[in-house]
């Protein structure tokens, strides 16, 4: 699916109240080694090649009534206007020094790519992601995008995103945070569901 943007950015959109909190809620949480989701779905552990970091998630009314508001715009602004219904919970990542998440997509986009089970989320699909910089004093830990286009090689964007910055995409684009290499980087992230694309 070919769109006029790839992405939407809001600059330095939260506040450092606000990257605080959300890092205190993570920490309430408890953090976690992070997964990565098999064939059918399910939970596995992840492959430290694939993917090596810590989480947490939450549902934390404020972190709704923070991020979502940056979704809703994005997904107007940039011209998607995808049905959205149900957020999924928020998660928020810390990665260390030589940790990484490799190039992945966060769902499919069609029917393949449907939850089977879920309250909330049963015969939806992820249709937007959302990624906000928490930190700073980290070298490393570039959020990329690649472009697939078929016969060409991918084209890769890279948004530069600094602490405070959000972006949300759509959440078929294979993306990746690069190796950490100095320092620490947190950051949020959140998924936006609806019914698949017809």
């Amino acid at each position: 699916m070919q769109t006029k943007y790839s992405y939407w950015l809001f600059k330095d959109a939260l506040p450092e109240k606000d990257r605080n909190k959300v890092k205190r809620i993570a920490k309430k949480s408890g953090y976690s080694v992070a997964t990565t989701k098999d064939k059918e779905g399910k939970k596995e552990d992840a492959d430290k090649k694939v993917r090596d970091t810590a989480t947490a998630f939450s549902s934390d009314q404020y972190l709704y009534d923070l991020l979502c508001p940056f979704v809703h715009t994005a997904n107007d602004s940039a011209g998607w206007k995808y049905d959205l219904d149900w957020f999924e919970s928020v998660q928020i990542a810390r990665y260390k020094k030589n940790q990484h998440y490799a190039w992945h997509t966060d769902g499919g986009g069609d029917h393949f790519g449907v939850y089977p089970e879920g309250d909330n989320s049963k015969g939806k699909i992820r249709k937007l992601s959302l990624v906000a910089c928490l930190s700073n004093g980290y070298v490393g830990g570039d959020l990329e995008l690649a472009l697939q286009k078929q016969g060409e090689e991918n084209e890769i964007l890279y948004p530069e995103m600094k602490v405070g910055d959000v972006i949300v995409f759509p959440s078929y684009i294979f993306h990746r945070s690069t190796e950490i290499t100095k320092g620490t980087k947190y950051s949020a992230a959140m998924w936006c569901l609806g019914a698949p694309f017809k």
